[in-house]
């Protein structure tokens, strides 16, 4: 089972995807390319830090256009770069 660390999702997707992070009861994540276009989007609960279930994990992914939830931990843990995870989002987008 995929888990994650909620502070540890907002560091990759603040700092190195260069997330726009809003605050609205959660924090909303949108996530642009080199062009400043906003590829995908996610969110999660605000707050103090807490794990991250599979389900939430996978569903997480989905919307940040990854195609399976190792993609996210892979982030996460620094196994990517932010190039690598922007061409995944574009690929996996409708237009």
């Amino acid at each position: 089972m995929t888990t994650l660390e909620s502070d540890k999702v907002d560091r990759a997707l603040s700092g190195k995807m260069k997330a726009e992070r809003h605050d609205s009861g959660d924090w909303y994540y949108i996530v642009r390319n080199a062009k400043g276009i906003a590829i995908s989007s996610t969110s999660i609960s605000k707050g103090a830090k807490h794990t991250l279930g599979h389900n939430r994990v996978s569903q997480m992914a989905r919307q940040l256009h990854l195609n399976k939830p190792q993609l996210l931990v892979d982030l996460v843990s620094c196994v990517l770069k932010r190039e690598d995870v922007l061409e995944i989002m574009e690929a996996n987008s409708s237009p």
